[in-house]
């Protein structure tokens, strides 16, 4: 996919199957079913930390994005999709968990090259592409001239 207009590729993303799910020795189902998310001393969450990687804020859940500061400031980071966990709801995905990892990848690529990746429920997918269809700009204040207004005033 060619680079987002204001220089800022989106995140990659990994889709992690049910049969991934049980490779990597997460849970089949989510403990948490109120909160969607692994327990702060799951063994998984600990892994990342040991190469300087850190879950956001918002945990280990059906949507997750592990980053590491990158060269100071910028950071990197990749986005996971739990498909065992709904990460694609099935209100708006219909049964796209349910599919063989081939038949999945066919399903989302076109979305991913023609709309935007998924990062989230689709109330949060469309937020992310308003926003990089409308990015937020800054107020900027400009610099006084150097040598007094060159605005004229009508004579009074």
């Amino acid at each position: 996919m060619p680079p987002a207009r204001s220089g800022k590729d989106a995140d990659p993303s990994i889709v992690l199957t049910a049969s991934a799910v049980q490779r990597l020795d997460l849970p089949t189902v989510s403990e948490a079913r109120r909160g969607l998310r692994l327990p702060d001393d799951h063994p998984v969450i600990k892994q990342p930390t040991t190469s300087r990687w850190k879950l956001t804020k918002r945990g280990f859940g059906p949507w997750v994005r592990v980053c590491r500061t990158a060269d100071g400031t910028r950071r990197q980071c990749v986005q996971f999709a739990v498909m065992p966990w709904g990460a694609l709801d099935t209100r708006s995905w219909g049964m796209a968990d349910q599919l063989p990892p081939a038949e999945l990848a066919r399903l989302l690529s076109p979305y991913a090259a023609r709309v935007l990746t998924p990062c989230g429920s689709t109330a949060v997918t469309g937020l992310e592409l308003m926003t990089a269809l409308r990015p937020p700009t800054r107020a900027v204040k400009d610099p006084p001239p150097a040598s007094g207004c060159t605005v004229r005033c009508p004579a009074r």
